[in-house]
């Protein structure tokens, strides 16, 4: 494993595509389809949940493309304001509205002249907006704000959204032309759920970045550990992956990731989704998972005074979740167990 991403080091200014980690079928399968569009100019839609990776498909394959050496502007079409979006879109001239500046303006269209603009969250962008959108894609023109004069513009447009663009042309939210226009190459992202064979490659990248984030030299991760990510279904994908092990690499002082540093909802879920008609092996892990979980209920007694309370606070469940734990592992009223782990 450790070769592999060593050698995606490497080759990343060469091979644009080596960021993209996995080797589950339907990764090489987006992968593949994300290498063949960067052939051309043709405009791309990047579908998939938040947090799976639409921005890194849409570098790599800008990056691949003919237009490397262009700008990649990136625009979140939900987090910009409403009353702002078109002069950030189109851009403005002098006098355009009360505040605007003197030299005015270019737009991320303009700025993209040459390259790639990435339109992330599609699916949030207003009807009005959406027309004119669609005019620069089938005119390649822009019209600043104020302005009466077109001005045109070369670009590639790559779009992404997590949202379900067909109900939203049903519901009448997305217009039927602009997204026949976006959908030209269409790549779908899988969850991390649907990929849980690449979970482990990207543990250990993540290890390798964020050791250096967090001071740290973790080299080992406990088959415990692995066992939960593995079975956690991961609603924040890549993302909440990431933020999981920089939790972990924050608690820990030694080389190894143990269940006690990674957050507890996920350890948690991870025994809420045990298989009961898993293999030996299976069960001793749970058996693991389950000592863990006493071994930190007694501890977090233990720093709270055997304050219940404040120990399910600590531990992020309820006072009756807590109680429901005491009974099920036995631990005493006065929390005096002793850690199995110890």
């Amino acid at each position: 494993m450790l070769s592999k991403q060593g050698e995606q080091s490497k080759n990343r200014g060469s091979n644009p595509f080596a960021v993209i980690l996995g080797s589950s079928p339907e990764i090489v399968v987006a992968c593949n389809l994300a290498k063949r569009a960067s052939r051309g100019d043709s405009t791309v839609l990047i579908i998939g949940e938040t947090g799976v990776g639409k921005s890194v498909f849409a570098k790599a394959i800008h990056q691949a493309s003919r237009r490397r050496g262009g700008p990649f502007v990136t625009v979140n079409c939900a987090a910009i304001p409403e009353t702002l979006i078109e002069s950030e879109f189109f851009g403005y001239v002098d006098g355009a509205f009360t505040g605007a500046s003197r030299k005015g303006k270019p737009g991320k269209f303009e700025l993209a002249n040459g390259g790639t603009v990435f339109l992330d969250e599609i699916g949030d962008m207003s009807l009005t907006l959406q027309a004119k959108v669609l005019r620069v894609l089938q005119e390649l023109v822009v019209e600043r704000l104020g302005d009466t004069h077109e001005i045109p513009v070369d670009v590639r447009v790559i779009a992404a959204t997590n949202k379900d663009l067909a109900k939203l042309m049903e519901s009448g939210k997305f217009r039927e032309d602009l997204y026949y226009r976006l959908n030209v190459i269409s790549i779908n992202i899988p969850p991390l759920r649907d990929r849980r064979e690449d979970i482990p490659e990207f543990i250990e990248w993540f290890l390798r970045s964020l050791n250096k984030v967090c001071n740290t030299s973790v080299t080992c991760v406990h088959p415990a550990v692995m066992e939960a990510f593995m079975r956690y279904p991961w609603p924040g994908n890549l993302r909440e992956l990431e933020n999981a092990v920089e939790h972990a690499l924050n608690l820990t002082d030694g080389d190894e990731l143990r269940l006690e540093h990674i957050p507890p909802h996920i350890w948690q879920r991870a025994i809420e989704n045990a298989d009961k008609n898993d293999t030996a092996c299976a069960k001793d892990l749970d058996d693991s998972l389950a000592k863990y979980e006493r071994d930190l209920i007694i501890a977090a007694l233990k720093a709270t005074g055997n304050n219940r309370s404040k120990a399910a606070r600590l531990l992020n469940i309820s006072r009756s979740g807590l109680y429901k734990k005491l009974q099920k592992y036995a631990i005493p009223r006065d929390g005096t167990a002793k850690r199995l782990t110890e």
